[in-house]
């Protein structure tokens, strides 16, 4: 699988491509969709800035769904888009539409919080792993619907391999039934998703961890960045 993460923390200054908007989400996936592209992991946004709002969210996802009902689409939970881990649980509880699945950071003050949300709705997760340390919380969470893990080596070296080897190693045969999505940000985007290829793993690729193409140039769009992808997961 090549995940799309459509834009991040990024802002329109970093590429004016990058989606904000639901009209502009919705483009997006509409369009990679049609090129095979079919889990999409997102950052929702009001008035250019990140929120958790419960109605940005209803928004955002009714108008991604009517483009492309067929899309899996992942929201993030990161801090920082929320002022204090408390107001994050509190807009989340609020959210009268869900994403398919929730992308939970296991290292994030806080996450026992929105962890509780998430079991108490039966919501499918994603577990963002930074560290062998975020692999050991992991384990004492299988009671809940994890649908993916997301091995996230921090470092922007192209080098990342010792750091994702170590959260395989951490990880073991844990369970092995879940999809394991290798990926890196910005000089590491490039090289962890060839390594994730070489390894067998899933990958992701879109603006949030990359602004530009394996060659160093600027892409137009997401499109252009997963064609490139997978192109490199085809290869393997």
């Amino acid at each position: 699988m090549l995940q799309l993460c459509l834009n991040g923390s990024r802002s329109k200054a970093d590429h004016p491509a990058i989606p904000h908007t639901p009209a502009e989400l919705a483009r997006d996936g509409a369009e990679l969709f049609a090129a095979g592209a079919r889990s999409f992991h997102l950052h929702i946004y009001q008035n250019g800035q990140e929120t958790l709002e419960p109605d940005a969210v209803a928004a955002t996802l009714q108008t991604i769904r009517a483009a492309s009902p067929a899309a899996e689409i992942a929201v993030s939970t990161a801090e920082g888009i929320a002022p204090t881990p408390a107001e994050r649980t509190r807009l989340i509880s609020g959210w009268t539409v869900w994403p398919d699945t929730l992308c939970v950071n296991l290292s994030e003050e806080g996450i026992d919080d929105v962890l509780a949300l998430a079991e108490a709705r039966g919501a499918a997760l994603e577990a963002g792993l930074w560290t062998p340390d975020d692999v050991q919380k992991f384990r004492t969470l299988q009671q809940l619907n994890w649908r993916r893990l997301l091995l996230e080596p921090l470092s922007p070296d192209p080098d990342t391999a010792a750091e994702l080897r170590a959260l395989l190693d951490s990880l073991g045969d844990l369970r092995a039934d879940l999809p394991r999505v290798a990926h890196g940000m910005d000089g590491a985007a490039w090289p962890t998703l060839k390594l994730a290829a070489e390894l067998g793993l899933s990958s992701r690729i879109g603006f949030e961890d990359v602004l530009t193409l394996p060659d160093g140039t600027r892409p137009a769009g997401n499109l252009e960045l997963y064609l490139a992808g997978l192109q490199i997961m085809e290869e393997k």
